[in-house]
């Protein structure tokens, strides 16, 4: 997938993250927007690169997320980026409150409201989802882009076991990491979501080096864009 304003980037906080070179966040930056993942915005690499995020997104500030991510609070209140965060967050200060919804909910995969999100594991499903969907016709003219056919994924490592962040983006190990049974069920999650935006015409491609999540369509970037082991 080429990297150009057709497309979403959504950057999630895997340690991948400190393997991208300069070329390959500059590329990134030619996307049509930059989402940033819980705590990927407060990565060392993202800082060091000065990467400009058009929309933070952290459906766990209400689950201690700043605690875990003591730079994301200050990030949070000092970003220029439109800010989302879940419903149940209410009291958080957002600019949107998406719902997040499930099969417990009626959704499988993917929803095709405008203020809802597919919850299947990930906070990175949720907006993926909600960046897919177009805005309704009563938005307000200052919102980011939204309604991407193409959504591409960096810092999306998901190896079993190993739910550590890149530098900078948490102490706190991912939920999938926690237990086998919920490795498979975010897996799982991912394979649905995938496979039900294709079903609308959304094209989603992780471009995490040396991913290990395999229920998703997988692209390698060019060699220019990591770095050297």
């Amino acid at each position: 997938m080429r990297i150009d304003r057709n497309v979403a980037v959504i950057v999630c906080a895997g340690p991948s993250l400190e393997r991208l070179s300069a070329l390959g966040w500059a590329e990134i930056g030619k996307a049509g927007a930059v989402v940033g993942v819980n705590g990927a915005p407060a990565a060392e690499a993202c800082e060091r690169h000065a990467v400009e995020f058009t929309m933070l997104s952290a459906m766990d500030i209400g689950s201690g997320l700043f605690e875990s991510v003591p730079r994301l609070a200050s990030l949070w209140r000092s970003t220029r980026a439109w800010r989302v965060t879940s419903v149940d967050c209410a009291s958080a200060e957002a600019d949107f409150y998406i719902h997040e919804v499930h099969e417990a909910d009626g959704v499988c995969g993917w929803s095709d409201h405008p203020a809802q999100g597919y919850k299947g594991g990930s906070s990175g499903m949720v907006i993926g989802n909600w960046v897919g969907n177009p805005w309704p016709g009563d938005s307000p003219s200052n919102r980011p882009p939204r309604g991407f056919r193409k959504l591409a994924y960096i810092g999306l490592d998901m190896h079993p076991n190993d739910g550590a962040h890149a530098s900078g983006s948490g102490f706190h190990v991912s939920g999938f990491a926690r237990s086998a049974a919920q490795f498979e069920q975010v897996r799982a999650g991912w394979g649905r979501f995938c496979a039900e935006a294709a079903r609308r015409g959304v094209e989603i491609v992780n471009l995490t080096p040396l991913t290990g999540l395999d229920t998703m369509p997988r692209a390698s970037v060019p060699d220019e864009w990591v770095l050297a082991s």
